[in-house]
């Protein structure tokens, strides 16, 4: 039923337990909360008078409000499918402790048995009898609570007990002498287990033990209870006296009340009560001897009656004045009895006999859920077999029985053999070795684990990103979706940056080096920072960076250059005519050519170099300062001609 949804509101997570009703840790999607969801199994969903008891008994048990009871918190039916939604408890069971740690201290003792006693007497005032106490029925929330479960069906429960007799065995180890003979039930009952459970909490151990339920239900009926005192030389005669009177066989002799035993346990750890006397329990119960009613139907037997009046054939001689017809007639009676007498004989040869020398049967019992051993003298108790198989399992738990053959409800032969598909668990694999992996590869070699937790740590000389460290270690067996991962990956170091500024360009590159960081650099004019060294960086000073980071530094050119004073200038245009008709030549053709000298010159340029064959006035623009003159000089055919200067006016 893992995935799916009860009557669409309970979301069934995951399989908890149970025996003829499966339990389930489910969510409220509602009431958005964990719940417990019992489910009655399809056989005794189809029971109508188990189904009715059921009902009835849980609906009863809603009327429990207490803290150390778990609640109910609805009841129902879909599809022919019965459920009890109940509160969630984490934690574990008070057997699943005593399994894990064994004796209890005394303190933590009374501390959980005070709790108990309280949720027992407040159902005894409800009117509401538990009669299947155990500690697998008593779980222990992570903050150590008392939380007592299954009130609702102890009676329905019972019912689904009975297999060829009308007699109820429940739970054998904490079964009071009056449940083993089939007697009426009272609070007395539960008292007993309350003893029994004060018994295994001090000892770890249980008072009975034996091959099947059968004999350990005839242990509690008839042997006398064992002394916890001879199990643990320190145990408080207090409570020692507590046990024995508890688990008294003859209920008369037992507490009260469960208030009256609460009452006593409340000061059962004072120093005064801890060498208390033992006291002296009569057990010599007349009904120890009486014997557990037979295996069989349930049947009604009559007296049956023998007629000692006339016609009675003990009489041996006829009274006188008989006649030959009275003798006939009783003859004739005495044949018709022998004839009768030898029908029912020869009836019985075909159905009694035969029935009396074939073998038993049984029904089998629900037994998916349970622990291996339990389920094994279950069977063991019913004269069957047990045959088990060992499988990986994704749900149920190791040791526990997922699935059986033949089915529960099935009636088979006394001595054919159960199959017991036990589970061994979730199947293991080995952890992968992701360390040296990238992390987010190594989480993608993990995608099948339902938990990976990554965390970062610096680390030096090693490449950020990089899987350092991993828990589980490679190669080591575990369950995938039942494991979290943890992984260490390296992470760059943080830096501060010291205050380069005013550091020369080689302290820098050394800082650099040292600490596995790059520089770009920029120059600029500086008054007050000599040249070579660092005006300013960024990150600036005290700022945290990362190895491998680029820090940008400005360096000192040194001071800027003195700007010099303009000279002034001025323009003086030059210029030059040249008239063909005063030339003393019979040329056409004269070649031109002029140089000019100035403040924009490094000495004598060519302004005009040309060919003319008329008059021509060329305008030469001369840039002369104080300290400078310009100067132009004309040659015509290669002989000058003029040449003039000009200086700066003020």
């Amino acid at each position: 039923m893992i995935g799916e949804r009860i009557d669409g509101r309970y979301e069934v997570k995951a399989y908890i337990g149970g025996g003829m009703a499966h339990v389930y840790r489910a969510r409220d999607i509602i009431l958005e909360r964990d719940v417990a969801v019992k489910v009655l199994q399809p056989q005794h969903a189809e029971d109508d008078e188990f189904v009715r008891r059921f009902q009835r008994e849980a609906r009863a048990a809603t009327s429990l409000v207490h803290a150390n009871v778990v609640d109910i918190y609805d009841l129902g039916e879909k599809d022919g499918l019965f459920y009890i939604v109940m509160e969630y408890v984490g934690g574990n069971t008070l057997k699943e402790k005593i399994v894990n740690e064994g004796a209890l201290s005394f303190p933590e003792t009374m501390r959980i048995f005070s709790e108990l006693a309280v949720a027992i007497a407040y159902a005894h005032d409800q009117g509401i009898i538990h009669r299947d106490l155990k500690p697998q029925n008593i779980l222990l929330d992570e903050d150590g609570s008392v939380k007592v479960t299954d009130f609702g069906i102890a009676r329905a429960s019972s019912a689904a007990t009975i297999t060829h007799t009308n007699s109820v065995l429940g739970s054998v180890h904490y079964l009071s002498p009056e449940q083993a003979r089939a007697g009426t039930l009272t609070a007395k009952t539960d008292i007993y287990a309350l003893g029994v459970i004060l018994f295994e909490m001090v000892t770890g151990l249980l008072p009975f033990n034996a091959d099947s339920a059968v004999s350990i239900a005839l242990k509690h009926l008839q042997e006398p209870f064992p002394n916890p005192g001879d199990l643990r030389a320190d145990l408080p005669g207090s409570i020692n006296n507590m046990i024995r009177k508890a688990t008294a066989k003859d209920p008369l002799r037992r507490y009260e009340n469960v208030e009256e035993m609460r009452q006593d346990a409340e000061t059962a750890l004072l120093p005064e009560r801890f060498h208390e006397p033992p006291i002296t329990v009569d057990d010599s119960d007349e009904e120890s001897t009486r014997p557990i009613p037979a295996v069989g139907p349930h049947q009604d037997v009559e007296d049956t009656k023998v007629a000692n009046g006339e016609g009675d054939e003990g009489a041996s001689e006829e009274e006188p004045g008989d006649d030959g017809k009275e003798k006939k007639k009783r003859r004739f009676w005495k044949i018709a009895g022998l004839a009768l007498l030898l029908l029912l004989a020869i009836i019985a040869a075909f159905t009694v006999v035969p029935a009396l020398l074939s073998p038993d049967e049984a029904d089998v019992p629900e037994l998916v859920g349970s622990q291996e051993e339990e389920a094994t003298t279950q069977l063991e108790s019913l004269g069957l077999e047990a045959d088990t198989e060992y499988e990986f399992h994704d749900v149920a738990e190791e040791g526990v029985v997922f699935n059986q053959d033949p089915d529960a409800g099935r009636t088979v032969l006394e001595g054919q053999a159960v199959t017991l598909f036990v589970s061994e668990g979730q199947e293991t694999v080995e952890m992968p070795d992701v360390e040296g992996l990238q992390i987010e590869q190594a989480v993608e070699e993990l995608e099948d684990f339902e938990d990976v937790d990554v965390t970062s740590e610096p680390a030096e000389n090693v490449a950020a990103d990089l899987v350092m460290e991993q828990n589980p270690s490679a190669d080591q067996e575990v369950v995938p979706n039942e494991t979290t991962v943890q992984l260490v990956y390296s992470e760059t170091p943080e830096i501060t940056l010291e205050d380069l500024t005013g550091t020369t360009q080689e302290g820098v590159d050394n800082y650099l080096e040292s600490n596995n960081l790059n520089g770009s650099f920029q120059t600029n004019h500086s008054d007050s920072v000599p040249e070579g060294s660092v005006i300013s960086h960024d990150p600036g000073p005290y700022d945290t960076v990362e190895e491998g980071d680029e820090i940008n530094f400005i360096v000192s050119d040194g001071p800027p250059p003195e700007e010099e004073e303009e000279e002034p200038v001025q323009t003086v245009e030059a210029v030059i005519p040249v008239e063909v008709s005063e030339m003393n030549d019979d040329q056409d053709v004269f070649e031109i050519e002029i140089e000019y000298e100035d403040s924009t010159t490094d000495g004598t340029e060519v302004y005009e170099e040309e060919e003319i064959t008329s008059s021509t006035t060329y305008r030469v623009p001369l840039e002369v300062t104080p300290d400078t003159d310009g100067s132009y000089t004309l040659y015509v055919n290669g002989d000058e001609v003029q040449s003039n200067s000009f200086s700066y006016e003020d």
